[in-house]
Parts: structure tokens; C-alpha cells; sequence
């Protein structure tokens, strides 16, 4: 590097200081070349009396004026420009009219290039004096941030002057108290944490409302520590992609954690897969909003919106831990809107399906675009028609308890069940016709058996312990039976104290653990409706859950789930109290009494020392249940089933024989069943009615069904099962009698 300017400075007899004006581009080899030339060098930061003082020119001129060999003077340039353009230039005329004898002092100036045109109005400021090497072209930026803030800068005013001294160029940070500004260099000032992370993180863009100041401070020391990389960072806490189980708890302790996760996800809302989440981020802009957000931006969607039924199963999955109380509070404010509010309730939690059971009570299952099953299977198994397959009184069974279940769920009696109610109560009785509870459980087989009672297990509930039994790959048997009156559990035990192998109980069952006494913690808007259904779905599901790991153990080869008797919803609801002021205080809400004579009841039945009332009447004295009662004789309360449980067989293949299927008008239609598996009792559910089977004696796996309601041509869906199992469906296209083109007419009648 030739610096012949400089040396034909060095060679003169001026006094004056040399102006040598440089860029980025040459400064380090300039001060090699410089001291190459016998200069020493003298900095500017050594001045700075303290680290995070400005240097003292004063002191920096007195030094120079008593030097004695040759110097350049470095750090000077960088100085006065970040002091700015007025002041720079008031310095650079002191500085021109310095004298400092035979002593030449070479001022090594970068970033101030601009300024040499302002001293060239000096004619006696020539080239002799000045130079302005290449194009002086600087680029130093400045990034200011005050002395306590916790971000990865140079500690004070003293060590970046330094640090631009030995070369540095760039964006440079530093933590200063000084007053920097200059239009010369681009200075950027740093008032809090957040304004500091936006500006060391490429593409972060979180507006600063996302957190508090000490949020941002804590982060901003996190990140120093961590090279600025939020990838680093996120991945030191544990963060993935996905969503894991523990997602209320990442967002929920209120902690500097909670509150990075809930970063961690806004960073990376586009990557995330569950799009109810990446909606409800985009709508929140505070931590503090985000828990309630992810319960209540539901609601801003109607129902028939392209996007509600995935956002709804998204959002399933993101609060199944929320606890109670956050739930109750959503389950409150989506009341707002009645028509809508039943779309967005689920069955991850108590207060929700509570709330699913209340509204179904007071506006009904049947109304348009609805499905039960859609968001809480469990109710839908329940309410669900259950067709009953004992000979006796079948139809009546299936028709009395789909329409028990409707009316227990809507909390009213309809005229024409309650005149049904009255008709059965009168002699003679039909579930007389079927056989006692301890019959049929003195017939079982029972090496390798396991009994489980649950108390007040009524018929009500087989469709829902069908459907989970089929779930949890159990084979059923069910037999119907009645219970000894009246249905109280002192006489209806007996089959559980002389039962000799292994057995169990669930303590209260749903008998006084739900249905009598136990306070009920639902919301109070609902206390006189029947919520405590899912406590009832609850019991039942956890015992079905037991008998299969049970049977899956192997311990065991059959659980029998059994019941002392049945309840009632409708005999509170439809309670009315008899005429007869008896000497005995009726017991169990009055459905019966200690017998007495004479009387004209024509639904009491003397059993057992007792009269017991069939239809929903009381005696009086008896308390009276807010829930439901036994004790009296309605089928609810009489009829109970024995449900044998045990593992079933894979691989089953059940199809159509013949594919061809006519319907006849007259005489209805028959079809042919394959099964792969050796069947019993085998019929099809059709339509809510069932069809028994005939096994074909000539061929092996084959059994013919006669469906005399089948009259029209169309595509039928069909159960079938073998005994209580459902083993499989099977789709039947139907064709009118005459063919094809008869179709048409056919289905008009």
C-alpha cells in the first residue's frame, strides 16, 4: 500500500496535523502501513476516564503536543461522527488550526469523508493537509441499549470505541448510559427488552403485547445465553412440533415457562398441524388470553362453517385436561347463543356433558343437522333402541324402555306412556311372564365365573353395555329377568350371598351412590334436570373397562354383571299420593309399604309382607327422591338383566348368500346368511325389529331369514347377531318383484 500523500507530509516542515479520511475498506491496513512508516499510534479510547465516559479531547491534544515522535491518532473519527455532523466539524476546525511543531501527528479519521468538502473552503487547506483514500465509504451502525439491560453487548462507551479502534466494522452493540446521537452513522436506540430481541432475532415479529417487561427481560438473558437462536432455545425446554399430552400443563402454571410455550407456538403457528390452534394464535396477541381463547374462539364459528367440524375435533384434543372450573366457565358463556351452543360442547369433561344432557332436556334430540353420537357417543349408546330378544315380551320391552329413555332424558311423562304405565300395573301382570333373577342365575354355568353386582343396574342400560362390550372386544350374553318384590335390596340379595365363586360389588353402584343421596355438583341452573345421567354412563363404562382387563388377565373366563333391581325417573316426576292414611310409613319415596287390608288399589301387589305400587302412584309418609326411586313395581324398576361377559373371537365374515334380493309386497323377503363362525340364536335387526334365523340343515354356514316387512325395493343396512353379540352387518339391495322396471311403482305404495 502506497501512502504517498502521507509521506510527502512526513517530508514537509508543516505544523499542522495530517487529515487522513479512510473507509472501512482500508482502515486496518492503513495503521500497519502507518507503523510501518515509524508512526505510533495513539487511541482515543485511552482517554475515556472511565468505561462508560467519552474521551477528553483536551487531555488528547495536550498529549499530542507534547509528543515527541511521529504519530497517528486512531478512534478520533469513529468518535466525532457518532457525535454528529455539527459537532464533528466544530472539532475538525480546532483540530486544522493545531500546531504541534516538528511533531507530525497523522489523524486517522473513518466515517468522516463527508466532512473534508466543509474544510476545503480553507484555501489553505490543500492536499498538502488532507487526503481522502478510495472512496471513504463506511458502514458502522450502532445498536444502544442501556447499561442494565441483560443483552450480549460491549460493556460501556470505553470498549466499543476500542473495539472500532482494532478494526471492527458492521453493527456493533453496546450497553452505554452516553448520549449518542448523530445523523453520520445509523444509531439505533434500545429502550427495553423486547425492542432488543426484534433487533439480534432474524424474522422475529410478536408484537411486544405477547408478554411483560420482565418477560422480555428474562428472555433477552436467555437468548445471550443461547447465541440469539430461539431454535436453541425452544430446544433446551423441551418444545416439539407436536402436540403432546402435556399441553395444559405447558400453558397453564402461569410461570416464565407457560409463557415461552405459548412463544414457542406463535413462532411456529405455521408448521402447526392442529388448524384450531393455529386460528386461535392468530387471534391472540396476550398469554394472559390464551387459555380462555383456546375454550371460547370456538364460539365465533357457526356450525355450518366449512371449518367447525375440524376445529371442534381439534379443540377436543387441546382441552381434554382443562380442569373443571375453566370448563364451567365456558360451559356458562356459550349459553349466550341456545341454538349454537349445543354444536360446541363435548364429552371431554364433567360440566360439558352435564351441560349436553340439560340442554338435550330441555330442547330435545330431533331437530335438523343434529347427531347425539356426534359429541358424546356414550349418551348416543344409551338413548339408542335396544331390541330385546326374549321371547316373553319382547316388542313390549323394545318399545316401553326406548320411549322410558326419552322421557327419563327429557324429564317429562308423555299422556300416552302414563295411560301405558297404568295398563301394566293392573293384573295380570306381564313381567310375571318372565323368569325370576334367581333363576336364571342358579342355571348358570359357574366354574371359572366371576359375579360383579351393581346395585340398581335396570334393562335401561343394555344398549350402552352392548355397545361397549363391542368395543372392548367382549362377547355378551343377556337374559332378562325379574326381581323379587318389592325392589328393595334387602329382598333382591340373596343371589350374591349364596353365590359361591369369586364376586364383587361396586359399593353403592347407582343406587344410593346416584340416584338417592349423593349432592349433586352440577351447575345449579340445572339441578332439577337429570345431569346426574352421566354419572350413570360414567359407572357403567368404568365396569365394563374392569370386567374386560379382568377377562384379558385371564383370571377368569365369564364376569356376570348382575343387579338386586332397577329405578325409576318417571315415579318422582309422575309421583302421585294414594287416598289410604295407613299405620306404616312408606318406605322408599312411598312405592311401598308395609301390606295392609282392606284396600282398592288395583296396581298394588302383596309380596313379601308388602304392598308394592306398579304403576307411578305413593304412599303417603315416604320421602320423597329428587332423582329416582325403587321399591315398586313399574318394568323399570322389576326388570333386570344378567349379562355374561367373556372374549370374543376375531375373523368374523358374515355376508349375503345370495346377492339377489326380491321384495315382495305381499309376502315381504328372504334372505341367506354366510357365517364363517359356528352361531347361536342367530337373527337380524332391521328397522328396530327382530327377524330369527333358520340354520339350513343341507348346507354348513347358512341360514335363511324371512322379512315380511320388507315390501319395497332400496338398500337396507341389517345387524345381525348371534345371541345379544352383534357380530356384523350386512347391506341388502332389494329389487320389486317384477324386476327392474317395476321398481318405480313399487315404491309408491
Amino acid at each position: 500500500m502506497q501512502l504517498e500523500p502521507v509521506k510527502r507530509y512526513l517530508a514537509s516542515e508543516a505544523s499542522g496535523p495530517f487529515f487522513l479520511f479512510v473507509g472501512d475498506a482500508d482502515y486496518t491496513a492503513v495503521q500497519g502501513e502507518l507503523r510501518y512508516m515509524g508512526l505510533d499510534a495513539m487511541s482515543a479510547s485511552d482517554f475515556c476516564r472511565d468505561a462508560d465516559r467519552l474521551p477528553d479531547l483536551d487531555a488528547l491534544l495536550d498529549r499530542l503536543s507534547g509528543a515527541r515522535v511521529n504519530t497517528f491518532v486512531r478512534g478520533l473519527g469513529e468518535h466525532l461522527g457518532l457525535a454528529g455532523g455539527r459537532e464533528a466539524g466544530r472539532h475538525l476546525r480546532r483540530l486544522k488550526e493545531s500546531s504541534f511543531g516538528r511533531t507530525k501527528v497523522v489523524l486517522l479519521l473513518r466515517g468522516l469523508a463527508a466532512q473534508a468538502k466543509e474544510l476545503q473552503s480553507d484555501p489553505r487547506f490543500d492536499d498538502r493537509r488532507y487526503w481522502v483514500m478510495g472512496d471513504g465509504r463506511c458502514d458502522l451502525s450502532f445498536i444502544v441499549t442501556p447499561p442494565s439491560m441483560k443483552m450480549e453487548a460491549l460493556p460501556g462507551y470505553k470498549a466499543m470505541l476500542s473495539s472500532l479502534e482494532n478494526g471492527r466494522c458492521g453493527a456493533i452493540t453496546v450497553n452505554t448510559g452516553a448520549r449518542l446521537d448523530s445523523e453520520l452513522f445509523v444509531v439505533k436506540k434500545i429502550n427495553s427488552a423486547y425492542e432488543g430481541i426484534r433487533l439480534m432475532t432474524v424474522g422475529f415479529a410478536l408484537p411486544g403485547s405477547c408478554g411483560s417487561e420482565s418477560q422480555w427481560d428474562e428472555l433477552l438473558a436467555e437468548l445471550n445465553q443461547n447465541n440469539g437462536s430461539f431454535d436453541k432455545l425452544f430446544e433446551k425446554q423441551g418444545f416439539g412440533s407436536a402436540l403432546d399430552s402435556n399441553f395444559y400443563s405447558d400453558i397453564s402454571s402461569g410461570g416464565y415457562r407457560s409463557w415461552l410455550y405459548f412463544l414457542f407456538l406463535k413462532c411456529r403457528a405455521g408448521a402447526l398441524s392442529n388448524g384450531y390452534l393455529r386460528y386461535v394464535l392468530e387471534k391472540t396477541d396476550e398469554f394472559k388470553s390464551f387459555e380462555d381463547n383456546i375454550l371460547h374462539k370456538i364460539m365465533e364459528i357457526h356450525h355450518t362453517d366449512k371449518q367447525f367440524d375440524a376445529f371442534y375435533r381439534e379443540r377436543k384434543v387441546l382441552i381434554k385436561d382443562f380442569p373443571d372450573s375453566a370448563i364451567a366457565n365456558f360451559v356458562v358463556n356459550n349459553r349466550r347463543d341456545v341454538s349454537e351452543s349445543i354444536y360446541r360442547l363435548t364429552d371431554s369433561s364433567k360440566p360439558e356433558r352435564e351441560e349436553i344432557i340439560a340442554w338435550l332436556s330441555r330442547h330435545g334430540t330431533d331437530f335438523q343437522d343434529f347427531d347425539v353420537r356426534k359429541i358424546y357417543p356414550l349418551l348416543a349408546d344409551y338413548l339408542g333402541r335396544y331390541v330385546f330378544k326374549c321371547p316373553e315380551i319382547a316388542d313390549l320391552l323394545t318399545d316401553y324402555f326406548e320411549a322410558y329413555k326419552r322421557q327419563k332424558l327429557s324429564n317429562t311423562i308423555e299422556p300416552d306412556f302414563s295411560a301405558l304405565v297404568e295398563d301394566l300395573a293392573k293384573s295380570p301382570r306381564k313381567f310375571n311372564r318372565l323368569p325370576s333373577r334367581n333363576e336364571i342365575i342358579d342355571g348358570l354355568d359357574k366354574p371359572g365365573c366371576r359375579m360383579y353386582w351393581l346395585d340398581a343396574l335396570g334393562v335401561e342400560y343394555l344398549g350402552l353395555i352392548e355397545a361397549l362390550a363391542q368395543r372392548h372386544g367382549l362377547s355378551l350374553s343377556v337374559s332378562i329377568g325379574r326381581a323379587d318384590l318389592p325392589t328393595l335390596t334387602e329382598f333382591n340379595r340373596r343371589f350374591f350371598d349364596d353365590w359361591q365363586g369369586p364376586k364383587s360389588g361396586s359399593d353403592d353402584g347407582l343406587d344410593a351412590g346416584i340416584k338417592h343421596k349423593r349432592p349433586s355438583a352440577c351447575d345449579p341452573q340445572n339441578k332439577n334436570l337429570p345431569v346426574y345421567i352421566e354419572e350413570e354412563l360414567g359407572v357403567i363404562e368404568s365396569v365394563l373397562k374392569q370386567a374386560a382387563v379382568a377377562l384379558r388377565y385371564g383370571e377368569y373366563k365369564r364376569f356376570v354383571l348382575v343387579s338386586d333391581h332397577g329405578a325409576s325417573r318417571l315415579a318422582v316426576l309422575g309421583s302421585r299420593e294414594e287416598k289410604y292414611e295407613t299405620d306404616t310409613k312408606g318406605e322408599h319415596s312411598g312405592r311401598c309399604c308395609k301390606a295392609f287390608s282392606p284396600h282398592d288399589l288395583a296396581s298394588a301387589i302383596e309380596e313379601n309382607g308388602y304392598l308394592t305400587l306398579a304403576d307411578y302412584g305413593r304412599f303417603k309418609g315416604g320421602r320423597i327422591s329428587s332423582r329416582e326411586v325403587h321399591g315398586g313395581a313399574s318394568l323399570e324398576e322389576v326388570v333386570v338383566p344378567i349379562v355374561e361377559l367373556s372374549l370374543r373371537g376375531n375373523g368374523v365374515i358374515i355376508e349375503l348368500a345370495e346377492k339377489s334380493v326380491t321384495a315382495d309386497t305381499k309376502m315381504g323377503a328372504v334372505i341367506e346368511l354366510f357365517i364363517n363362525m359356528a352361531a347361536t340364536d342367530v337373527c337380524v335387526i332391521l328397522g328396530g325389529k327382530r327377524y330369527a334365523a333358520e340354520k339350513e340343515m343341507k348346507e354348513a354356514n347358512r341360514y335363511t331369514v324371512k322379512l315380511p316387512d320388507l315390501k319395497r325395493a332400496g338398500k337396507y343396512e341389517a345387524e345381525v347377531y348371534s345371541g345379544d353379540n352383534p357380530i356384523g352387518r350386512v347391506t341388502i339391495n332389494a329389487k320389486g318383484k317384477s324386476g327392474s322396471v317395476n321398481e318405480d311403482f313399487d315404491n309408491l305404495f
